[in-house]
């Protein structure tokens, strides 16, 4: 088995970050582009070239190629644990932060970027290091989540940092003010429904690099400051407001060749995540689509809260 030496566990945070991306360009350069494969990771299969995944310290993460072949696995830090002849555990150090994963199958190379994320017991008074966050309810109606166990630090080093091939860490922040560090949570569910929406959207002959997340997480001050309901599915990380825009004008783009930006082009992307949790019932949640207003163009609201709903305005 193959590995890199861990950094120390007892580096400080901002000395650890930059060697972690340097780690991961290093084995790029040395193997080539990514390409993919079939990994299995934490239960999920992957055929993408960059996975993003959220542990709290101290948590195995299971990796595992389905098919048969001859892996290499190399980290930045934490433990490899062998599980199998194609599958290790890997043990996240206690220090929150991001660790690059690079998983290697012949010439092809996945890299699993993986956030150890702060525990949630680190909140105090509704702050998380002085990043606002508020309160999250003791309840919610949402059967697929409940209170964040921890939450993903957001820094000037790892903002850019690809969840999966298309996204990144910063089109989910949250948009309130504040400087860095800032704080998140995002489900991978999430990740997963908006890779699989881009590429429904393109089959049905719309150009589309990647839908445009205007609102992802939102933390529940913010949710409140915004004069909104307790609830909503944004605050724990399974929530996005989206709209095609790939002629960059900030707008919906004429999806139905009307001519026109508006609700029939909103409607008809609620259509494709209605088509979308058909084939993908696990990924069923909230979908509502919406129209122009004076201060923002049409867009569509989808989620993973684990039963349907839908609505439009």
């Amino acid at each position: 088995m193959d590995r890199f030496a861990p950094a120390s566990e007892g580096a400080g945070r901002k000395a650890r970050r930059p060697p972690a991306g340097v780690f991961v360009l290093a084995l790029l350069a040395v193997l080539g582009q990514s390409s993919g494969f079939a990994l299995n990771v934490g239960g999920q299969v992957y055929e993408w070239n960059v996975i993003g995944r959220f542990v709290m310290p101290g948590e195995t993460l299971s990796l595992a190629l389905p098919d048969s072949g001859n892996p290499g696995w190399a980290v930045s830090a934490g433990r490899l644990v062998e599980a199998g002849p194609h599958s290790v555990g890997w043990v996240a150090p206690q220090e929150p932060g991001l660790y690059p994963i690079a998983v290697t199958s012949g010439s092809a190379l996945t890299t699993v970027n993986v956030f150890v994320k702060v525990p949630f017991d680190s909140l105090k008074d509704g702050r998380l290091h002085g990043y606002r966050i508020g309160r999250y309810p003791k309840t919610n109606p949402f059967p697929s989540f409940t209170v964040p166990e921890g939450f993903i630090e957001v820094t000037e080093y790892n903002i850019d940092t690809r969840v999966s091939p298309r996204y990144t860490l910063q089109e989910f922040v949250s948009r309130q003010p504040g400087e860095f560090p800032k704080y998140l949570v995002l489900q991978e569910q999430l990740v997963l429904k908006l890779e699989l929406l881009t590429d429904l959207v393109r089959s049905k002959g719309h150009p589309c690099d990647k839908l445009t997340v205007f609102s992802g997480f939102r933390t529940p001050a913010f949710q409140r400051n915004r004069g909104a309901g307790t609830h909503s599915a944004h605050t724990y990380g399974g929530a996005a407001d989206i709209y095609v825009d790939n002629d960059g004008d900030d707008r919906m783009d004429d999806l139905n060749g009307d001519g026109l930006s508006g609700s029939q082009d909103s409607k008809l992307l609620a259509s494709y995540v209605d088509e979308l949790e058909a084939r993908h019932p696990e990924l069923v949640g909230g979908c509502g689509w919406y129209r122009s207003t004076w201060s923002f163009g049409a867009f569509v609201h989808t989620d993973t809260r684990g039963e349907a709903m839908r609505w439009h305005r």
